[in-house]
């Protein structure tokens, strides 16, 4: 990987930070960018397609980057626009239900603000549809500033009363918030956020260490799935020097929310963890290929509501990353239901580890607050 980081500094990482300024001339500078395109649907794709398949996506990631205006090993790790198109929902299932929320601005009203298409098809229809709320979601951050619950709770101060009564006693036991991009990758960024925030915060040795071990370990993992060295391995390598960044103090909270607002950094992290996931469920398929709700096997499946960004992560998805990386997780499922008076919590814990026969110190459940078709990360009170 060639280039260095900023004047001044040795790692990276820490120089990311000094580049928050430039982001918004980045991202103006690319909001036009090359899109991610889907992977072949053919049942009869032969291997050599897929390889060629998804080395053109790593081909076409990578040559997004301006070397003159972004420069570094890290920004050569993460060459990804942060021009992310909302796509089509993935197959549903309760962690990605499409109701409509409602805090959320109705589709029509929001196509008031758009020319209408005349003598539009089916596929005009829902291009445009996904247009608007493409161009609703780039108004957000791609992770937001910690909020207290309060905010949550004026959302809804006209909504139902079943939905405040929920939150309620959901801000009983977590005091703030923290809320991420509607763009379809929201369960993998606010995922990625939040373990990487835990670890910032615990300033444990061993837990940072069990979690770069653990990453080292999904390159093997890919691998054995088919993925192509060439293709995973700058983006498995910035997510690494993440990592040993957090272990060695260069990180703090303010870095580590910078970073996450450059597109290429925050948008190749996403797309490790998608890849992960579908290794982990290409290599176990017999367990969960029967759970799949679509008519196609495992890698039909991987290649088309995995892999590609913007599609939406479903219950197996969460199952599959926390599993894959060890991650404890509680999800709160926050509906307008009438059929609880409490906010559901599911819980993802990975099987317990043992040292010498002595169980290893637990990293603490992240917990992710799930509206139909959206994640944002709950903070619990200590």
């Amino acid at each position: 990987m060639g280039g260095g980081p900023l004047e001044g500094t040795d790692d990276p990482f820490v120089a990311e930070a000094e580049r928050t300024d430039m982001v918004t001339n980045y991202n103006e500078r690319f909001s036009d960018g090359p899109e991610m395109e889907e992977n072949a649907e053919s049942d009869g794709q032969t291997a050599e397609e897929a390889t060629a398949d998804q080395i053109e996506v790593s081909t076409r990631l990578k040559t997004i980057t301006d070397p003159n205006m972004l420069n570094g090993s890290l920004n050569e790790s993460f060459g990804v626009s942060n021009d992310s198109p909302y796509s089509t929902p993935a197959p549903s299932g309760e962690f990605n239900s499409h109701e409509t929320d409602e805090h959320s601005p109705p589709l029509a009203a929001l196509q008031t603000q758009y020319a209408p298409i005349q003598d539009s098809t089916f596929e005009d229809n829902l291009s445009y549809e996904q247009s608007i709320m493409k161009s609703e979601a780039e108004k957000n951050p791609f992770v937001g500033r910690l909020e207290s619950i309060e905010e949550l709770m004026r959302e809804y101060e006209h909504g139902s009363d079943s939905y405040r009564q929920k939150i309620q006693k959901l801000a009983e036991k977590h005091g703030k918030i923290r809320r991420c991009r509607g763009d379809g990758n929201c369960f993998y960024r606010a995922l990625a956020f939040a373990w990487f925030e835990r670890l910032l915060h615990s300033r444990s040795h061993h837990l940072i260490q069990k979690a770069l071990d653990t990453i080292k370990s999904t390159s093997d993992l890919l691998i054995s799935a088919s993925f192509q060295q060439e293709v995973i391995e700058d983006f498995y390598e910035g997510v690494y020097q993440l990592l040993q960044s957090i272990s060695k103090g260069n990180v703090n909270d303010e870095s580590l929310w910078s970073m996450f607002q450059v597109g290429m950094t925050s948008n190749c992290i996403v797309w490790y963890f998608r890849a992960v996931t579908s290794a982990f469920l290409k290599k176990n398929r017999e367990e969960f290929e029967p759970f799949l709700e679509v008519d196609m096997d495992m890698d039909q499946y991987c290649g088309k509501f995995v892999e590609v960004m913007d599609k939406e992560a479903d219950h197996i998805h969460v199952t599959v990353l926390t599993r894959a990386l060890q991650i404890p997780v509680e999800i709160a499922y926050l509906s307008g239901s009438n059929a609880l008076e409490e906010v559901n919590f599911h819980e993802f814990y990975p099987e317990p580890e043992e040292n010498n026969g002595v169980p290893t110190v637990p990293l603490k459940p992240l917990v992710l607050l799930y509206r139909p078709g959206h994640y944002d990360i709950l903070y619990r009170n200590e």
